[in-house]
């Protein structure tokens, strides 16, 4: 059967049982109704049936305790109760079934309406023969009132007339009243009310009773019939539950271990439903469904395979790419090397050739004897510079396009970073030129003031030294003459005319002596060694600070324009430990290789920034820089805060030729 079709029918049946039990449940619940208003009407009926059983026993007491004790209380409790029983006077509402009460009348607020006790059992519905034996027991009950009257009247010494009203006086007494009431006939007339209560009674239960077993019949009947009902759709829902556990259940289990198989990669797994249901259709469609995922997971597979090697191709790409950030070719092509081989199919095969301005560079697998390649050729500003070859030493084909493609990116891209790198070239060398010039120009107005500074202090020298001199001297002279014209005292006043002019002279020559000494020191035509050495003592002997100076052993043979620029290097380096080092100590270190000469200046003084002293345009170490480079030479000044600075100049060699 077709789940659809079973749902169907299992649907309407279980929708029917519901209707019917609901059906059935309100039958027995109706019934259950009538039969508690049944019992609730016998409860009501009996209740009236005593409470007219009790009144004739009230009234009864009510006028035996009258005419014993004579209170007019139980006469007028008496009448009360017999209008209320008559409907003469209003009921009291939850009215007791004892009408005795002493307590007092009711409030009037408590009060019902006036009504018989005949007209309530009337409307409880009682048969005409209950009503009949009523009937007779109030009419029995009215001839005892009567008698019971005639005792009140008795006891009042009243008498009946013929109307039988009690209004004639006569002899009789309490005595004949308490004898009316206690008497044979008193006990008659009470037999004959109490008789058709009796019969009323046993007609009551017998009616009502038998109306309860019917409605109790009625509601068993029912009730087993709901349990029938009950039965039977368990029953069918037993067998629709294991037809739904052998023909769906079970079927969509193995269906879902089928598809838990192919969530955990078993793409192959198929299921075999025998039902002739909708899971039989679901079954043949999960398999053509697994069929159309192993062939896509197949693609997937094929297209993983090749997007891996296109991410080898990507990742080979932006290797290369950061990797030309290197300044060296060789690195570049070294890291194409490394890059490329691993990006392609057959990595362990292949061997990669790049020819770039007459330079070859080459794998480590390189083989002149390789089967397959592909090239590029290198393209710088438009002009050819070289080649790439990618080569297998074995005849393995190129499964894939992208990977010639690959090739032409990384061809490309080595042109650019050609271009790129000549261009840069040209950039620094225009940067350089442009900074070389300026500091040339800066330095050439800086060599006119020093220039400047030198005249300043030639005259100055010869206007306040060597003039005051040659004043003096042309005042001794003077004194001189007139000495010699007046001849007083003429030899002693030559004597120390001629001491002073001696002085004088002296000082003029020390004077021209220093002013030459510091346009070009006399020490330089001994030779560098001797020039530093006077440089070192004139250093101490100014600075206070220790200068030790380590020459070389053997004799150093310069050129004039290599002593002095060397010379002027020292200088200037010991003129800046003064002013700026905090040194206290400082080493010169002289020596010389087949080659070169090397000096050295170093000192523990605290140090500097030499980058931040180029941009500050220090001209001292801009000259010792272009004086190293107008002989060739080069000069390394390194420094550290609070460690120091040294100073150290290499020159080539040029042996002065007049020596040779």
């Amino acid at each position: 059967m077709r789940i659809g079709l079973f749902t169907n029918f299992y649907f309407i049946f279980i929708v029917s049982v519901l209707s019917l039990l609901i059906l059935l449940s309100s039958q027995a619940l109706g019934t259950l109704d009538d039969i508690t208003k049944a019992e609730r009407q016998k409860y009501r009926s009996l209740q009236l049936a005593n409470e007219l059983f009790q009144s004739s026993e009230d009234l009864t007491k009510a006028a035996r305790s009258y005419v014993i004790t004579g209170d007019a209380i139980y006469e007028h409790f008496f009448f009360e109760t017999l209008d209320i029983r008559n409907g003469k006077r209003p009921r009291p509402k939850d009215y007791s079934i004892t009408y005795w009460n002493v307590n007092g009348p009711p409030a009037a607020s408590a009060l019902g309406n006036a009504i018989s006790l005949m007209d309530l059992m009337r409307r409880e519905g009682f048969s005409e023969r209950e009503l009949d034996l009523l009937q007779q027991s109030q009419k029995n009950s009215d001839n005892l009132v009567n008698l019971e009257k005639q005792a009140f009247a008795a006891t009042k010494g009243l008498c009946g007339d013929r109307y039988g009203n009690f209004t004639i006086p006569c002899a009789s007494g309490r005595d004949s009243a308490i004898n009316l009431l206690f008497g044979e006939r008193y006990k008659a007339e009470k037999a004959m009310i109490m008789a058709p209560i009796s019969q009323f009674m046993l007609e009551l239960d017998n009616r009502t009773q038998s109306r309860l077993s019917n409605l109790q019949s009625k509601f068993e009947q029912q009730i087993l019939l709901i349990l029938s009902v009950l039965c039977t759709a368990l029953l069918v829902v037993a067998v629709a539950t294991l037809y739904m556990r052998r023909n769906i259940l079970r079927p969509l289990d193995h269906l879902s271990r089928q598809a838990s198989s192919i969530a955990q990669g078993s793409y192959s797994t198929r299921c075999d439903i025998s039902t002739h249901n909708e899971i039989a259709e679901l079954g043949a469609d999960f398999n053509t469904m697994a069929e159309a995922i192993e062939h896509e997971i197949t693609k997937l597979k094929q297209v993983e395979e090749s997007l891996r090697e296109r991410l080898k191709e990507i990742n080979c790409f932006y290797a290369i790419r950061r990797g030309m950030d290197s300044e060296s070719l060789e690195e570049v092509c070294r890291t194409i090397f490394k890059q490329l081989i691993a990006a392609m199919k057959f990595s362990t095969i292949t061997a990669i050739q790049i020819e770039l301005d007459g330079r070859l560079f080459v794998s480590d697998q390189y083989d002149k004897n390789h089967i397959r390649e592909l090239r590029k050729q290198i393209m710088v500003y438009g002009e050819a510079h070289g080649w790439i070859v990618v080569s297998y030493s074995e005849d393995q084909p190129f499964l894939l396009p992208e990977e010639q493609n690959l090739i032409d990116v990384v061809g490309d891209d080595l042109g650019k970073w050609l271009e790129h790198r000549q261009a840069e070239a040209r950039i620094l060398v225009e940067q350089e030129l442009r900074v070389r010039d300026a500091a040339i120009r800066e330095l050439a107005a800086h060599v006119e003031r020093m220039r400047e500074e030198d005249r300043k202090y030639i005259a100055r020298e010869i206007h306040d030294e060597l003039g005051q001199l040659l004043a003096a001297l042309h005042l001794e002279i003077s004194l001189l003459k007139s000495g010699v014209d007046r001849e007083d005292n003429r030899n002693e006043r030559l004597e120390i005319i001629r001491r002073n002019m001696s002085e004088l002279v002296t000082k003029a020559d020390q004077s021209v002596h220093n002013v030459a000494e510091h346009l070009r020191p006399a020490s330089l035509g001994l030779g560098i060694t001797s020039a530093l050495k006077k440089l070192a003592d004139e250093f101490r002997k100014h600075s206070g600070v220790n200068c030790v100076l380590q020459l070389a052993e053997e004799s150093i043979d310069l050129d004039e324009d290599q002593t002095v620029a060397i010379f002027r290097i020292v200088q200037e380096s010991l003129t800046n430990v003064t002013r700026h080092a905090e040194a206290s100590c400082v080493e010169i270190h002289l020596s010389q290789t087949a080659d070169d000469l090397i000096v050295e200046v170093r000192d523990n003084g605290k140090g500097f920034d030499p980058k931040g002293a180029i941009k500050g345009k220090s001209f001292g170490l801009l000259g010792m820089r272009e004086r190293a480079a107008v002989l060739g030479g080069d000069i390394d000044i390194t420094s550290m805060w609070q460690q120091g600075t040294v100073v150290s100049v290499c020159i080539p060699l040029k042996r002065n030729e007049e020596n040779s």
